[in-house]
């Protein structure tokens, strides 16, 4: 998985070498399960494809690059790929209770640890997946975009392999 991983991020990043300076734009959204996405794209001569590499950050965060393409006149509707986050999940997270403490002070504490570690205990999944995104004004063009990802991988911590995926709202200027 990840020889394939580093392969599609490869050729992602070496695809955009014909695209001229002007045609690089910057976005940031927003959604589920990741609450920020700042986002670098590329578009082609002729405006129907974009690459692009965003930064995740939610209750935990990743990096993703994707590639996506125009399927409707108006250049509105797009489907892609990407690899790298794709979503996350809550991992279960065990916490240690059976110290016996006589200070309530430390009692206290340890409840408090045990209670950002239960909302905290996000976990990425990493992997290669499929999007479709609307463009409101067109793909490569500034306005709103909404976005689908779906697609298969593991988890950031451990090899356990899921389906995961996410939804954002962001901005292009």
């Amino acid at each position: 998985m990840k020889k394939i991983t580093h392969t599609v991020v490869s050729l992602l990043l070496l695809g955009p070498t014909f695209a001229s300076a002007n045609d690089i734009s910057f976005s940031i959204g927003g959604g589920y399960p990741y609450f920020v996405i700042p986002e670098v794209s590329v578009a082609s001569a002729d405006l129907s494809q974009r690459w692009y590499g965003n930064y995740k950050i939610g209750l935990d965060d990743g990096f993703s690059a994707g590639f996506e393409q125009a399927i409707s006149d108006n250049n509105k509707h797009a489907i892609g790929l990407l690899v790298g986050a794709l979503g996350n999940r809550e991992v279960d997270t065990q916490c240690d209770e059976s110290q016996n403490s006589d200070e309530l002070t430390a009692a206290f504490a340890n409840a408090i640890g045990c209670a950002l570690a239960e909302a905290f205990d996000e976990e990425t999944t990493n992997g290669i997946g499929l999007s479709y995104s609307y463009n409101f004004s067109g793909l490569n063009q500034d306005g709103w975009r909404l976005r689908f990802e779906l697609g298969y991988g593991e988890a950031s911590s451990d090899d356990n392999k899921r389906v995961d995926g996410g939804i954002n709202l962001s901005y292009e200027f």
